[in-house]
């Protein structure tokens, strides 16, 4: 049975898509974003010894057959960044020959690397109005919001929505057999459909600059209400993940937000931070979590204290193992073999077996080697520094949507030091989806400065024509 609703899910995804798209593919492009972020990866069909065809890869798939339908309908701009994703490819490609767990490695390799470019690549081919990026936008939110909805039954009604998967699916955590995320000293902490809270949390301090911006821009309705009660319950979730990284990102992005876009977002952030500080001095018991997970945290004795302190001991045991080989200093050991085969890390005086990185860009370097760690690193800033320069480029009201894009950018890779957030959840796909939007934005804001600039040129050849043909005329007269 449970089966059977993860197939009329898929079904369900691919028919939405369908329809959405015959009058025009772009208008799929909401609900494309939409399955994206809410689905999880429990909603997945295994195939034995191949690989998973989960939500993310139906839906994938499909806009893929959409576009290669309608592809002559669509732009035929030069696409940014495609060179370096093809140099990555190829070193990943070279990576995984040389990897420990070959299989394992090919299967990441369509993961976490051809599956983003894929996407980026159809997005910034299909898109080709402001409107549907702010729809896209809005899509992602609703999604947000429904996993925010989904995650109040876990800590109230101990329930959580994966138990509607099979059981064989569900990713379960400190030898459990339920995907609820219940952590000794610190209670259930809210994932909802994502793999784990701190990934939930990551994909709210993304959302929450997001849904702030569509808030200033969007006219009085029901829209803007929904978005508004959203945030509240972004901001309650993101609490209750109890995940010091996603708490300091949204700070962090707050902050950054503050200095780049319109005056009402400014008001907006004074607001929700009187609100914050209203809630926690009216509820103590909030300032004694947050405390408490202080506190925790610089103490190496307890588990929240071991996993700061863990990070740390990664990242040497990673150099270390790099380093320890030039072929591995240059290709690493493939990707996926972390979590496959483990890693020797002297830890607390220990050395055992490790299967967790909690730290995506050390991640990169011991999969990939040096190179592939300095070309996936220049892709992604690349991607960043491109929504920033976007934003400078346009200063005014028009701009302020990019530096929202790069806000949302910098504060994932600000998180993925704390955890492999890159190609582990629906997180990594927003991330690229957000790359793609910004390229797309830029285009459309570059494509109408120069009709703004013909149109203004015309008027002027217009107007000097006039005035040339005036003296002929007198003359014509006298």
């Amino acid at each position: 049975m449970q089966m059977l609703l993860t197939v009329l899910l898929q079904l369900m995804v691919i028919g939405t898509l369908v329809k959405t798209s015959r009058r025009r593919l772009e208008d799929a492009l909401p609900w494309f974003c939409f399955f994206l972020v809410l689905m999880p990866l429990e909603a997945k069909v295994v195939i034995p010894g191949l690989f998973d065809v989960n939500t993310m890869r139906v839906s994938l798939l499909t806009l893929l057959c959409l576009y290669w339908k309608k592809r002559k309908r669509l732009n035929r701009e030069p696409i940014p960044f495609r060179g370096m994703m093809f140099v990555h490819i190829a070193w990943a490609v070279l990576s995984c020959m040389y990897s420990l767990a070959v299989t394992t490695s090919f299967k990441q390799l369509l993961a976490q690397v051809l599956e983003f470019y894929l996407m980026y690549y159809l997005l910034v081919r299909i898109i080709s109005s402001v409107t549907t990026i702010h729809k896209m936008l809005y899509a992602m939110m609703m999604a947000i919001a429904i996993c925010c909805v989904l995650g109040l039954f876990e800590p109230y009604a101990n329930w959580s929505v994966l138990r509607i998967f099979p059981s064989q699916n569900w990713i379960t955590y400190n030898g459990g057999l339920d995907p609820l995320y219940s952590e000794l000293g610190r209670g259930i902490r809210v994932r909802s459909t994502f793999p784990h809270p701190i990934l939930f949390g990551d994909a709210l301090a993304m959302s929450i600059p997001l849904a702030l911006y569509l808030i200033s821009i969007w006219p009085k309705g029901r829209q803007r209400s929904f978005l508004w009660v959203s945030l509240i319950l972004m901001f309650w979730a993101i609490y209750k993940t109890e995940s010091r990284g996603p708490w300091l990102a949204t700070a962090m992005c707050s902050l950054m937000l503050f200095f780049m876009v319109k005056k009402r977002v400014r008001r907006y952030l004074v607001i929700l931070a009187v609100l914050s500080g209203i809630a926690v001095l009216s509820r103590p018991g909030i300032l004694d979590t947050i405390n408490a997970l202080y506190q925790a945290t610089t103490d190496p004795t307890q588990p929240v204290g071991t996993s700061y302190l863990y990070r740390h001991a990664l990242s040497v045991a990673i150099r270390e193992a790099v380093v320890a080989s030039p072929t591995r200093a240059l290709l690493g050991y493939g990707l996926g073999t972390f979590r496959q085969l483990g890693l020797q890390i002297t830890f607390l005086d220990q050395t055992r077996l490790w299967y967790t990185c909690d730290d995506n860009w050390s991640l990169f370097l011991y999969e990939t080697g040096y190179v592939g760690f300095i070309l996936i690193g220049a892709l992604l800033f690349s991607a960043a520094l491109y929504a920033l320069r976007t934003r400078w480029m346009f200063r005014g009201g028009e701009g302020a949507m990019s530096g929202v894009f790069f806000v949302c950018l910098a504060g994932f890779y600000f998180l993925m030091l704390s955890v492999a957030a890159y190609s582990w959840g629906q997180q990594g796909y927003m991330s690229w989806i957000l790359i793609s939007l910004a390229v797309s934005h830029r285009r459309m804001l570059l494509r109408e400065r120069a009709l703004e600039a013909n149109r203004k040129r015309s008027q002027r050849e217009l107007h000097a024509s006039e005035h040339r043909a005036v003296p002929e005329l007198v003359h014509v007269g006298t």
